[in-house]
């Protein structure tokens, strides 16, 4: 999986580079400030909420976004990429499991990695001027890895579910060119069980911050 991921990152980058490139011949010959496509990538720092698994924040996080904008609507449609990788480690300890039946004494080092791909609808304000706060939904599909290392031992956890990603953020245009600034914050939640802890979901609370070309 994570190769797959690589892959449409190195492909992604080189979309990116030809846009780019296309951008600065383009935007010579443009009359109008309003955006029609948009490339998106930023950081994302995610905050576990109510999680069963791990609650330690993750720095280790990213996102890739294509939006089009509608022409006569400040409304635009795309398609989202985030990924998450989470870690925490537990001293040693005893730990009953939520069935009540059993329990394990021992350290442990719990890792989930998370990948929600998702479609996305966003409204603007203040369409096609230099600031354009936004509001806007994800739905999609998450696949998770949740791996708790014990002892010798290792439990997996691999799974598909579906996400739902509200999100508010806003994009700033310096001088009203074709790139600028993309922040936002957003509220996961994935349906992707985990039977060790008799976990129903992921959930958390991410904030993501970086830059956008658009045209």
């Amino acid at each position: 999986m994570k190769k797959y991921i690589l892959t449409g990152a190195i492909l992604f980058a080189f979309s990116i580079c030809s846009f780019a490139q296309n951008v600065t011949y383009t935007n010579t010959y443009s009359t109008s400030n309003k955006i029609t496509n948009l490339f998106g990538l930023s950081w994302e720092i995610s905050i576990p909420s109510s999680n069963d698994l791990i609650s330690k924040t993750s720095l280790a996080g990213g996102r890739f976004e294509y939006r089009h904008f509608l022409p006569n609507a400040p409304v635009s449609f795309g398609i989202g990429v985030s990924w998450n990788s989470y870690e925490q480690y537990s001293p040693t300890q005893t730990f009953t499991y939520k069935n009540g039946n059993s329990a394990i004494t021992t350290d442990m080092d719990k890792v989930i990695y998370t990948v929600p791909v998702t479609a996305l609808v966003h409204y603007y304000f203040n369409n096609g001027k230099n600031v354009m706060p936004y509001i806007g939904v994800g739905l999609g599909a998450q696949y998770a890895e949740q791996d708790i290392y014990y002892n010798i031992f290792v439990n997996n956890q691999y799974n598909w579910g579906f996400v739902v990603r509200p999100e508010v953020g806003v994009l700033i245009r310096p001088n009203g060119g074709n790139w600028g600034i993309l922040a936002g914050a957003n509220y996961q939640y994935g349906t992707n069980k985990n039977d060790l802890v008799n976990s129903n979901g992921l959930k958390s609370v991410a904030f993501n911050i970086g830059f956008f070309l658009s045209r």
